[in-house]
């Protein structure tokens, strides 16, 4: 009883905390995508514009790594190290663990999110920020692709993480 009492603590606190951070990448993506909307190829953008689209797609992967790194402490109990844990840690959300977890990052947008990891570590770590609008815009772009299908896989996460919860409950 103590211990499905544990799993049961563990599976709420999860599915709180994953339903945050959906929100909050919700948010991000929402205004990155107001921000793309106005700046078409012909428009300029002012610096403070493309800083808050710099902001935003920093902000997006943090989210979205949090999530993954609750994902992989309470449910896996294993969260990678070492130098490459960023990328080994998206690996390990790729993976279905069958009669524990679906895969919470469809392996299709990998390599977009990858992209995002790598600009959030350039703006992360710049001491001078120079930001290629160009590239921002870029980056914006792909954080509008990959956010659809990123949501629905999470939130078919969400509805697992539901029906563990209620299987606990009975």
């Amino acid at each position: 009883m103590v211990r499905e009492a544990s799993t049961l603590t563990r599976l709420a606190r999860l599915r709180r905390e994953v339903a945050r951070d959906l929100s909050a990448l919700d948010a991000r993506s929402g205004e990155c995508a107001s921000l793309l909307q106005s700046w078409n190829d012909a428009s300029f953008i002012s610096r403070a514009e493309l800083t808050l689209v710099a902001v935003n797609l920093h902000a997006y992967y943090t989210a979205l790594e949090t999530l993954l790194e609750r994902v992989a402490v309470l449910l896996d109990e294993e969260t990678p190290k070492g130098a490459a844990w960023h990328l080994e840690l998206l690996d390990q959300m790729t993976v279905e663990v069958p009669g524990l977890r679906p895969a919470p990052v469809p392996e299709a947008i990998v390599a977009d999110l990858q992209e995002l990891r790598r600009f959030r570590h350039f703006f992360r770590n710049a001491y001078v920020l120079d930001l290629d609008p160009l590239r921002v815009r870029e980056h914006a772009r792909r954080l509008a692709q990959v956010h659809r299908p990123l949501r629905d896989s999470l939130m078919r996460f969400q509805t697992h993480l539901d029906d563990l919860i209620g299987g606990l409950q009975t």
